[in-house]
């Protein structure tokens, strides 16, 4: 339960008593990544909810509050890593100078656009979610972002001798993506049940467009991976940050896509 608390109180902004500063054994945290995932969905979704009994026939501004909510939920953490690596690796420079640009707490081109778009698909593909009657992938996206994530981590380095991702960076192992995904699709499967009242063959057109976009963000993420590698030599926070963005709306447009094509 403290490595929980003290991964959750690392990934978001809810209050919890995290028992002090990490210690050698924090990397376990990651197998908590797609649960803490799930929780920041389930008080999205929640919010959402709240929201559609306010403005029933308005998806467009439950969208806005629910992208709103997930970046209030997080602190902005992740979508500044964002920002920074886009900054960073469109920068066409040098190592040493890509680093000390994502230290720069000041916004570039490449940042602003890259925030900007990433909100605006996310806001576009969850009004198309409301309206086709799958609001249940609000509490889902999140979970499976943080759990494809733990790909950029495993089997790399930090090029940096101190930073926050370093608890992280090259620690990950298989038995921590392997039990993430198992409990992941439990959880969705669950949720689909529970929440959505969803009948067991009812879930099989769900379940597989999120089994096919966990396949896809695994993809991307092993491609920023390579990217990372190549162009800083290895793997920081803001990256990481940065992966559970990229992995977010990849596995939401595969989603989209997934269910109008196939479904």
């Amino acid at each position: 339960m403290k490595r929980f608390l003290g991964t959750l109180g690392f990934l978001t902004r809810i209050p919890v008593k995290t028992g002090g500063e990490f210690d050698e054994e924090f990397h376990k945290g990651m197998y908590y990544f797609p649960l803490v995932g799930f929780i920041i969905g389930i008080i999205t979704y929640l919010v959402s909810l709240l929201v559609g009994i306010m403005f029933p026939s308005d998806a467009l501004v439950i969208a806005i509050i629910a992208v709103f909510t997930e970046v209030f939920l997080t602190g902005g953490l992740h979508i500044d890593g964002l920002g920074d690596t886009a900054d960073a690796f469109f920068s066409n420079r040098d190592k040493d100078r890509m680093l000390e640009i994502m230290k720069d707490s000041r916004l570039g081109t490449n940042s602003l656009l890259a925030i900007m778009f990433t909100i605006l698909i996310k806001i576009g593909v969850i009004v198309t979610f409301l309206n086709r009657g799958m609001s249940y992938m609000i509490a889902i996206m999140p979970m499976i972002s943080r759990l494809v994530v733990i790909l950029l981590a495993r089997k790399t380095e930090s090029p940096r001798e101190n930073g926050m991702g370093n608890v992280f960076i090259g620690k990950a192992t298989m038995p921590m993506i392997i039990v993430g995904l198992v409990y992941t699709l439990i959880l969705s499967a669950g949720f689909l049940y529970i929440i959505n009242g969803m009948s067991v063959a009812g879930m099989y057109a769900p379940m597989g467009c999120i089994c096919i976009g966990i396949v896809v963000a695994a993809i991307a993420m092993l491609l920023i991976k390579r990217s990372s590698n190549r162009k800083i030599g290895g793997i920081t926070g803001d990256v990481l940050g940065c992966g559970i963005e990229v992995a977010e709306v990849v596995f939401i447009l595969v989603v989209y896509f997934t269910a109008v094509l196939l479904f």
